[in-house]
């Protein structure tokens, strides 16, 4: 598989909208290896491996759904939210534990390829009631391809506007809520230096309670991917340096008034999607080595360093591009 594809998308993700090429190039010819016995016992992981979605335990693994083609899976309290991709669009679906779509919770597909629609990057809040995404479903009415950010109610199934993209910058992508604040999103923005016109990756917070939005980090950084702790107090997240093939595993502190202090670097590598275990110093990560597909790995944070690594999905199956899930386990 040419990896080039997270490259591009972490560089631009979302040109011209949700581009095909975000759903092409995936592993052949792989079979993915588990070993869940590196789960920690407080955890769950959901994830896609080949299009198909899989629950993760410590010592279990069990497939969800078969031969549908799902990406970026999302636990929405006892169901599983996916994204369905196809070639002109893509499509937010629910899913029982049997795999059994339950409904459709953002229909891409207009009939007309020239209005069909893109949604990627689901997250879901504390309370289970809003889900963030981005899109480019308004595109025909802002004349902006690139993809904005919008939260889904699900009580009402209405979606509002939380930010605009940089036009023709890459859009903006991968939001979060804070497990401590629902108010709270944070998410990748993407905008181009206007001397040198080169793109970079900004980390930015939405408060819903006063509609201000914040930078989090600048253009030295160009950041990406963060991720809450289960309190809300730490962050993981990416930086890109020189090398587009390498990039920074960064920690840091958070405060939703004072924003990122305290930032370490734990390790450099081809990462992606790092997330928090739900017990403490534990983190889990996507990493490829050379031009290969991504394996799931786990670690533990000591000494503002990443140890204990250890792998969970082997083989080189998993994409760059597609987003995995860290739940607490409810059923110890």
């Amino acid at each position: 598989m040419k990896k080039r594809v997270l490259i591009l998308f972490s560089i631009i993700p979302f040109i011209v909208g949700f581009s095909v090429a975000y759903f092409q190039g995936k592993p052949k010819n792989q079979t993915a290896v588990f070993d869940t016995s590196n789960i920690q016992p407080t955890d769950t992981i959901i994830l896609s491996n080949n299009g198909n979605i899989y629950k993760l335990n410590k010592n279990r693994a069990s497939q969800i759904t078969h031969n549908q083609n799902l990406i970026e899976p999302i636990a929405l309290g006892n169901a599983i939210a996916a994204i369905k991709k196809t070639t002109n669009y893509s499509s937010l679906l629910l899913f029982d534990q049997s795999g059994n779509k339950i409904k459709t919770l953002f229909n891409g597909n207009s009939n007309n390829i020239d209005t069909m629609s893109w949604i990627t990057d689901p997250a879901v809040n504390s309370t289970q009631d809003r889900i963030a995404y981005v899109s480019d479903k308004d595109k025909v009415f802002t004349n902006v391809p690139d993809n904005a950010l919008y939260v889904l109610n699900l009580s009402t199934g209405k979606s509002t506007n939380i930010a605009k993209p940089d036009p023709y910058s890459g859009g903006i992508a991968h939001p979060i809520f804070d497990p401590s604040d629902k108010n709270i999103i944070l998410y990748d923005y993407y905008q181009y230096d206007p001397k040198t016109l080169m793109p970079y990756s900004a980390i930015k917070q939405f408060d819903n309670a006063s509609g201000l939005i914040t930078t989090l980090t600048y253009e030295n950084r160009n950041a990406y991917q963060a991720s809450f702790s289960p309190d809300g107090k730490k962050i993981l997240f990416l930086e890109r340096n020189g090398d587009s093939n390498n990039v920074a595993l960064c920690i840091a502190d958070f405060n939703n008034n004072s924003g990122l202090s305290n930032i370490k670097t734990l390790a450099i590598g081809d990462f992606a999607y790092p997330e928090f275990s739900n017990t403490k110093w534990h983190i889990y990560f996507l990493q490829a080595q050379g031009n290969k597909g991504y394996n799931l790995l786990t670690g533990t944070v000591y000494k503002n360093g990443l140890n204990n690594i250890r792998t969970i999905v082997s083989g080189n199956t998993l994409l760059g591009n597609s987003s995995y899930s860290v739940i607490r386990n409810t059923a110890r």
